[in-house]
């Protein structure tokens, strides 16, 4: 899966959660990805055992963005 993909997956995933937990587990870029969330906060976000957890209540632009950023930035490690 690649990162568009997984950004959309995930946003997704938080939409058919409203309040309750969700979590997902997978390939992204080559890496392994797991997380567990709720809404905006990502309680655990690892890729490849790096953890990228995020703050609470954030909002929707910014989780997207936490998402992208953090897989593309293993993109090229």
């Amino acid at each position: 899966m690649n990162t568009k993909e997984f950004v959309k997956t995930v946003n997704k995933l938080r939409l058919e959660n409203k309040n309750k937990w969700y979590q997902w587990i997978g390939i992204v870029n080559g890496k392994e990805v797991r997380l567990k969330g709720f809404g905006t906060w990502l309680q655990i976000f690892e890729i490849d055992g790096i953890s990228h957890n995020g703050n609470m209540d954030i909002s929707v632009k910014d989780f997207k963005e936490k998402l992208l950023s953090s897989a593309n930035y293993h993109v090229s490690k």
